[in-house]
Formats: structure tokens, sequence, C-alpha cells
């Protein structure tokens, strides 16, 4: 799917909770090039994204168990962003919840710090958000 062609994901006019546009835009990535299988379904008056989990689903003994969604992206109110879950917590890196962040720098490091940085630009990085600051500013 081209890179802008994301109407058919979602429809941000019908979102009830305010996404920025840069946490948008690296969600959008993420769905389509790193979480395989992501499906949007409603959760509790929202929406979450359900996937292939991206750390422990390669661990499974079962060939059809490696294609179980128990990943999930899950809008935190409280801090105005997504948060990743694992509902098999299979592995050390998807025992916690991640934010946005955390989980793009545990799947792609470089596209990480990228992240951190276009955050770092406006303004919202640091001590009283929740995206580090970038390692070079």
């Amino acid at each position: 799917m081209p890179y802008n062609d994301h109407k058919n994901i979602i429809d941000r006019d019908h979102m009830s909770y305010s996404e920025s546009p840069i946490d948008e835009r690296y969600r959008l990535m993420l769905l389509e090039h790193y979480l395989e299988g992501a499906v949007e379904v409603p959760y509790r008056g929202h929406k979450k994204w359900q996937f292939i989990c991206p750390f422990c689903a390669s661990l499974s003994s079962k060939d059809y168990k490696k294609k179980h969604k128990k990943g999930s992206l899950l809008w935190d109110s409280r801090q105005h962003s997504w948060i990743f879950y694992c509902a098999k917590k299979g592995s050390a890196e998807c025992m916690g919840g991640k934010t946005l962040g955390n989980l793009i720098s545990a799947l792609n490091p470089a596209l990480g710090e990228a992240y951190r940085r276009e955050r770092w630009h406006s303004g919202t990085t640091g001590r009283g958000h929740n995206c580090a600051l970038p390692r070079f500013i």
C-alpha cells in the first residue's frame, strides 16, 4: 500500500482522541511495515489495533500459534498516545506496556531516534512528556 493512501486504515475525523501528526505518521509506518496482520477493532468505545506480536510470535513452538494476533496498540488518554501491549507476554520485550516511542525504538533503533528527534523539534520530549530526548541533539 502506498504511504499516502491511508484512508482505508483510519478516518481521523471520527477519532475521539487527539493524536499528534508525528505520532500518526509513525504509527501508520509501523502498521504498514513492522506490525504483521494489523487490523483495527472496536475496544471499549474506542478503537485499537491488533497484530501478530513482533517480539514473541516467532518463539511459539507451533506454526499456527505464530499467527495469533496477541499484540495491540491501545490509546491511552492520560498520555495522549498509543501504548503497545502483548496479551501473550512471551518474551522479555513484550512483558510490560511500551509507549509508541519505545515500540519504534525496539523495532528499529534508527527510526526510534528519528521519531525522538522530530518530537524534540516539536517541543514534546523530556520531562512531562512520554518521549525521551534524542541521543544526539
